[in-house]
């Protein structure tokens, strides 16, 4: 049997993403999700999850979308102050690594002081991933000794390892997804898989080009047979709290 991690990112980013996150999993199989401290929707999402015990929580380590935590960063923002909104590889060779876990280590320890408990590990565009941030990540690991989500693109020696299905996304995003890719997640003990439900409002539509796809995902994961396809097919819904059992 698939243990699969369905992983709603960007909790915390508005109160329309929130708000989507939250139907989708009382209304359909997201099991877990990932939330962005630095964003504006933060303190309800905070709320939220204490209406919901059982959506379990990670932190989305963010590089490239709004502002930072701390303010005195000089490398990893531009002359408004705001985070880059790609990791280039022009940006990537500027920046001093030591801003970048900084960031890391406030986002993460503000999710914690919220009262969260932390399951996982993740990160807004994969910056996780990235070769350039690898002493970065190693560091995280290392200091909080938490699962990650995979999708590296390099070789790795973090053991708390989740591979990641990232397909779940723009033009994939189709009511046969599932039927289609049935037998990738079945290739799997243990995967997470990556979407980004939504109800979408105005902060949404002006921030980011992924907007209005995000309503049509949350309509396939809240799709009235999608759990029972699942089921059928071997699949158990699961959060990061399952890793330590596979």
């Amino acid at each position: 049997m698939t243990k699969l991690v369905i992983n709603a990112d960007d909790f915390g980013y508005t109160e329309g993403v929130n708000l989507g996150i939250i139907s989708a999993y009382k209304n359909g199989i997201v099991s877990s999700c990932t939330i962005m401290a630095n964003m504006p929707g933060f303190d309800q999402a905070v709320e939220l999850l204490e209406d919901n015990p059982g959506l379990r929580c990670g932190v989305h380590m963010t590089l490239t979308c709004y502002k930072p935590i701390i303010k005195s960063h000089k490398t990893i923002v531009d002359n408004k102050g705001d985070f880059y909104r790609r990791a280039t590889k022009e940006i990537l060779q500027g920046i001093d690594l030591n801003e970048v876990y900084e960031e890391f280590c406030a986002q993460i320890d503000k999710v914690i002081n919220s009262g969260i408990k932390i399951t996982h590990l993740d990160s807004h565009h994969h910056v996780h991933g990235l070769k350039e941030l690898q002493p970065v990540i190693d560091n995280i690991v290392n200091k909080y000794k938490l699962p990650i989500r995979g999708g590296f693109e390099y070789k790795t020696e973090i053991k708390n390892i989740i591979p990641v299905i990232d397909s779940f996304y723009a033009d994939n995003v189709a009511y046969d997804y599932f039927e289609k890719n049935i037998d990738e997640i079945k290739n799997h003990k243990i995967c997470d898989l990556m979407c980004h439900p939504s109800f979408v409002d105005e902060f949404l539509l002006n921030s980011t080009s992924y907007a209005l796809q995000r309503t049509k995902e949350h309509s396939i994961l809240t799709y009235k047979n999608i759990r029972e396809f699942l089921e059928s097919n071997d699949i158990e819904i699961v959060t990061y709290e399952d890793f330590k059992c596979v």
